[in-house]
Parts: C-alpha cells; sequence; structure tokens
C-alpha cells in the first residue's frame, strides 16, 4: 500500500506534542496525458504515487524564475521566451512567446513531479490558426497537488495544423516554501533543508538521517535510489503555512515517500525529537524506493515494524505494550495487520506496538540475511503469502503462529514493563501525551484519518444532542453547534506530561 503517503505512523510512545502526518502528496492529477513510461501503483485513502526513473535529484534548489530559450535546432519554432516564476503558496505562472511556421491547432504545458512519470496537463488559451504564440498560464497550487520541497519539471507541447508536433526541452524550476532562508546541509544521501538553527543541531538531523540508511543499506541491503529532501521547520505555526488549506491544526509533519521528500518539525535542540522523527521517516523512505513496483508493497506491519525498530528513541513503551496485549491474550493474527491500521487510538497504538514485535522476531530468528531475503520478494511485486514462503521459508500462517508463540512466552517470562532497547523506560507508549496523538507518516496516510474520525464521532454526538434538545423557540438547550463541548480537549493541541 505504498503509494504517495501513506501510512499514518502514531508517535504515541513519544513525547510530541502534535501529530506527524502524510498529506497524500500530488493530489489528484489535472489531466493525464495518455503515454506514462511505467505502471503507477495504486495510492490507498487520499493519493497515489509511482515509480521514478530519473537521476537523483541535486542537493541545490533550482531558481524561483526560470527561463531558458529553446535551442535554435528545434524545427519551425523559435522562442522568445520561456519562463516559469513561482509564486508560493498560490502558483506558478508560466510563460511562452514563440514563432512557429505553420498554424497551430494545439498548445498543451506538460508537468510533473520528480517523484511522477505520470504527467499533469495544462491548456492554455491561444489563438488557434496563429503563428505567433504569447501565452501566459498560471497553475493553482493552493490546493496541496504539489507539495513544497520539490522541483517540477515542464515542458510544452505544440501541435501544428498539418499534425506535425513540437517540443520544448523539459526544464526544472523549484517549488518551495520561500518564506525562510533555507540553509542546505548535504549528505551523501540526504539533503538536510533548515533554517534559524544552530550548525551543530542542522548536523545531528543529517546524521540521523544518513544513519539510518546507512543501516538499511548494510543489514538488508535496502537502497536509496533517488536523493532524500527533509524540511525542518522550527515550529508548527511555521509548516501550517506549508501545507494546504485547512489542514488540521495538529499536523506536525508530511511525509512523501513517493516523492523523496519530508517535512518535520524539529524544534531547534530538541535530539529526542529528531532521533524518534527521522529515523523512522527515512526508513519509509529508504523501504518505498528498495521494493517499489507496480504490483505489491510490503505489508503494513513490516513497513511500519521496521521503521519503529531503527529509531533512536521512543521504542521501549511500544514493546512493553506489547507485552501487556500478550499477557491479556489480546494479540490478533498477524494478516489482520497487513494493510489499514485500527482508526481508534488503542487499536492504532497495539498494531504499531505488536508490528516492532513482529519484526524483531523475524531479525531474532532468521537475522538481518533473512530480513533482507523477505525484502527483496517484495522488490518482485509477489503476493504476502508467496513472499513469506520465499524470504523466509515458512508459511505465513507459520510465521504468525511462531510470532504469536514467541511473544506470549516473551511475556510470561519478562513481565510487565519489560524493556529491550534502553531508550525510553518503557511505560505506556501515550502516558508520556495524554490523550493526545502523534503521528509520523510512511506510505500511505491514514493518521489524519483517524483523528478526522474522532473529531467526527464528538460532531456527531453533539448533533445529536442539538436535534433533541431544540426548545421550541428553535434554540438549543446545553451544546450550542460548532462550540467545542467543554471539559472536552481538541485531539492533539494538548501538550504532552512530558517527552521521551
Amino acid at each position: 500500500m505504498n503509494g504517495l503517503l501513506a501510512i499514518g505512523y502514531w508517535l504515541l510512545a513519544t513525547g510530541s506534542e502534535t501529530p506527524l502526518s502524510h498529506r497524500n502528496g500530488p493530489g489528484a492529477l489535472r489531466a493525464a496525458v495518455g503515454v506514462r513510461a511505467g505502471v503507477g501503483k495504486a495510492a490507498l485513502l487520499f493519493l497515489l504515487v509511482v515509480v521514478i526513473g530519473m537521476s537523483p535529484t541535486p542537493p541545490a534548489l533550482a531558481q524561483e524564475t526560470v527561463e531558458v530559450a529553446a535551442p535554435a535546432a528545434i524545427p519551425g519554432l523559435a522562442v522568445v521566451e520561456n519562463a516559469a516564476t513561482a509564486e508560493f503558496p498560490n502558483g506558478i505562472s508560466f510563460a511562452l512567446e514563440a514563432e512557429t511556421e505553420d498554424p497551430v491547432a494545439n498548445v498543451e504545458l506538460m508537468y510533473r513531479a520528480p517523484g511522477l512519470e505520470t504527467l499533469s496537463v495544462e491548456l492554455p488559451a491561444f489563438e488557434r490558426g496563429t503563428t505567433d504564440l504569447d501565452i501566459d498560464h498560471s497553475i493553482d497550487l493552493r490546493s496541496g497537488e504539489m507539495p513544497p520541497g520539490i522541483d517540477i519539471f515542464y515542458y510544452w507541447r505544440i501541435t501544428e495544423a498539418d499534425g506535425d508536433v513540437i517540443e520544448t526541452p523539459e526544464q526544472t524550476l523549484a517549488w518551495v516554501d520561500d518564506r525562510y532562508d533555507w540553509v542546505p546541509l548535504e549528505g551523501p544521501n540526504v539533503t538536510v533543508y533548515a533554517y534559524d538553527v544552530d550548525p551543530a543541531f542542522h548536523q545531528e538531523i543529517l546524521d540521523s538521517a544518513e544513519r539510518t540508511v546507512t543501516n538499511l543499506s548494510e543489514s538488508y541491503g535496502a537502497e536509496l535510489e533517488q536523493r532524500v529532501r527533509v524540511w525542518a521547520y522550527t515550529d508548527k505555526e511555521h509548516l501550517y503555512g506549508a501545507l494546504a488549506p485547512n489542514s488540521e491544526p495538529w499536523i506536525a509533519g508530511a511525509a512523501y515517500p513517493g516523492l523523496h521528500v519530508l517535512m518535520a518539525v524539529l524544534p531547534p535542540g530538541d535530539l529526542g525529537e529528531v532521533q524518534r522523527v527521522v529515523p523512522h521517516e527515512v526508513s519509509h523512505q529508504v523501504l518505498h524506493q528498495a521494493t517499489d513496483n507496480p504490483f505489491n508493497s510490503p505489508p503494513q506491519w513490516l513497513d511500519e515494524g521496521l521503521a519503529t525498530y531503527w529509531q533512536e528513541a521512543g521504542r521501549d513503551r511500544f514493546y512493553s505494550y506489547a507485552l501487556d496485549l500478550a499477557a491479556a491474550g489480546e494479540i490478533p493474527p498477524l494478516r489482520t495487520l497487513n494493510g489499514t491500521f485500527p482508526y481508534d487510538r488503542d487499536g492504532a497504538t497495539a498494531a504499531y506496538a505488536l508490528s516492532l514485535t513482529a519484526v524483531m522476531y523475524i531479525l531474532d530468528a532468521w537475522g538481518d540475511e533473512g530480513m533482507a531475503k523477505l525484502l527483496a520478494t517484495f522488490d518482485e511485486g509477489v503476493t504476502y503469502e508467496d513472499a513469506v514462503q520465499q524470504g523466509l521459508g515458512i508459511s505465513f500462517d507459520e510465521l504468525d503462529r511462531q510470532w504469536r508463540e514467541d511473544l506470549m512466552a516473551d511475556a510470561q517470562q519478562l513481565g510487565a514493563g519489560a524493556t529491550r532497547f534502553g531508550d525510553d523506560g518503557g511505560g505506556s507508549p501515550w502516558g508520556a501525551i495524554g490523550d493526545g496523538f502523534a503521528m509520523a507518516s510512511g506510505s500511505i496516510l491514514l493518521g489524519l484519518a483517524v483523528l478526522i474520525a474522532v473529531v467526527a464521532g464528538v460532531i456527531s454526538s453533539i448533533r445529536s444532542r442539538r436535534s433533541s434538545e431544540l426548545d421550541e423557540e428553535g434554540g438549543v438547550a446545553g451544546v450550542v453547534w460548532r462550540e467545542w463541548p467543554e471539559g472536552l480537549e481538541a485531539p492533539g493541541l494538548q501538550k504532552s506530561a512530558g517527552r521521551s
């Protein structure tokens, strides 16, 4: 279920004040061009993302305004101006002034994000039959179709009356949040963009990301093919200006594995937040690229379990909670964690905790080589059952049975509150954050949907009371519609009791 942004990772085990969520990026494309260079994957929930076959995106940003004349070698086309100007957060303005030898029948503006092979197409206004083109055309990106922090590739396609087609060279424009003076820090695989941060903290973010890439590569042979960009915001209010309108106020980040980019709130000096969020999110980026294929993707428990396993903080709370569940006999079949995780807090927390222990069991029983072989099978697009059989040499049902028995044995031997990693002292996954939610993202963003479901339940309750308590004059006795119920805190808005 990898697609554009992805699995809502509940960092319930951490002390984050706000959730890190995926906005399934580039939203509905305006129109898909008939020819594609490859087959795209299904993207669950909000969006899609497809395989990219381009060279790595360079860390240096393209200019906010690009103007390059087409080479004179293009037959039948003389370009006077070919420009694009980014106007964040509204969109991009394109201009084309050119002369053709034959009358023009159609003009198309083609563009795409770096993680997409499917193109979006715009049909700008022009005078049909003219040989002199003077076009100004803007695309509106305020809906979040293209998240900031990426390069956008574009070109013009001109069809003449005799059927001849002329295309200008593809050009690149940086679509970035230009409200801040971003400073790039480049590593071998990751570039971290930050502002108003100490260079040492900036380096910590990059080091955490690069360690994760190295660990996954050395342990399982999972390689990054495309450079990943990390945009580190110092404050959640700053991030809100980069998100699509009407984004929920508890969102603390957005990740797009298919576009090789993620945004996160990393307060300066907060190393605990770096250790939790960065390895988890980078793990999703690596796994997406290492297993990307048109037919299938790793099950949710494997994707989220690995991402949680490679965190540098916040794991013991999940592990302790999994032991508690096992002691209570509350271990669901592993295949129930293949897809969408539960929407409620307890269900989502249990899903992440159990996913972590499933990954731990595979590593304990088969080692890094077994995990590497299992991951390699998903690159071939096989079913979950075939992947486990080919990668581990046993059936999926047998893996499920062995994992459950091992987890219950650990629960009996170690008891409640036991730890394994020594990175946060164990305890309740949500003990440090009260009733708040925290999300990080992987492949298919579900976190936001969870919170929406919670709020929707409250609203539904209020509506019911409103309908039943209307007095004869149409007034409302008790709760007033659109007012948040007294004594009930809005999800994700309350501050945590402490930090990991």
